[in-house]
């Protein structure tokens, strides 16, 4: 399952915390914070506006916030706006970024900002390990 992706369709709006283990695309809209040990991909008609903590986040659409990811891809037509703080931060050929990039020597530490959020089973794991 770890290859499985949640998929937000076009004409969906959601509001509030989204934690996902596996891959996420957003066609729809987004308002809030997502945290993920995977890849965030906004399409082209989708808008996040919020923060994303991420493995990585591919922007092909619009997004407004704050990301912290290890790598960041804006695409051609992809924006945004915001504060991005990344590894590795890739624009391609008509991508548009608006803001500040903070570069980052190692990735996102997500265990900390995940665990919180984690079920209780998924620290007991950690803990026997």
């Amino acid at each position: 399952m770890a290859n499985d992706t949640t998929i937000i369709a076009a004409g969906t709006s959601i509001k509030g915390e989204i934690l996902a283990k596996s891959g996420l695309h957003i066609d729809g809209t987004f308002e809030g914070r997502i945290f993920s040990d995977s890849t965030i991909s906004i399409g082209q008609g989708g808008f996040v506006m919020g923060e994303i903590i991420a493995l990585k986040l591919i922007v092909s659409g619009k997004f407004n916030g704050k990301a912290d990811c290890q790598t960041i891809e804006i695409m051609p037509n992809g924006r945004v706006d915001g504060e991005v703080t990344t590894n590795e931060l890739v624009i391609e050929r008509e991508g548009f970024f608006i803001g500040e990039s903070k570069v980052r020597r190692n990735p996102p530490s997500l265990g900390d900002k995940l665990s919180p959020l984690l079920p209780n089973d998924s620290k007991d794991s950690k803990d026997s390990k």
